[in-house]
Formats: structure tokens, sequence, C-alpha cells
């Protein structure tokens, strides 16, 4: 049972999510046979704050 954990900035609305976990459930069962019941797809929302990008902190500076 393949578990898919996204890690995200936070923000985005339950839509996009149910838009992202769509297709990404649609990506692996093409690519894996696996039926669609079986995959797992869970968000992980993270402040901007929290992200390094390039080296360089993401969100508000201090």
């Amino acid at each position: 049972m393949p578990f898919i954990n996204v890690r995200i900035f936070e923000g985005h609305s339950k839509e996009r999510k149910a838009r992202i976990a769509e297709k990404i459930t649609e990506i692996v069962n093409q690519e894996t046979g696996v039926p669609k019941e079986y995959i797992w797809v869970t968000f992980q929302d993270i402040p901007a704050d929290e992200w390094s990008i390039g080296g360089k902190m993401c969100g508000k500076s201090e």
C-alpha cells in the first residue's frame, strides 16, 4: 500500500489539496497498478518560515 506524505506551505485550501491528492493517486495507480483505494495521500502543512530553499529561509525575515 503506497503512503505518500506531501509537505506543503501552509495556507492551501482543502479543494486544492483534494485536486493534488486526486492527481497523485491517479499517477501512482497508473504506474504501479495498485488499486486507488489502497493509495494513501496525507498533507503536512508547514509554516513558510520553517522552510529553507537554496540556503535561504522563506517567509518573513526577523
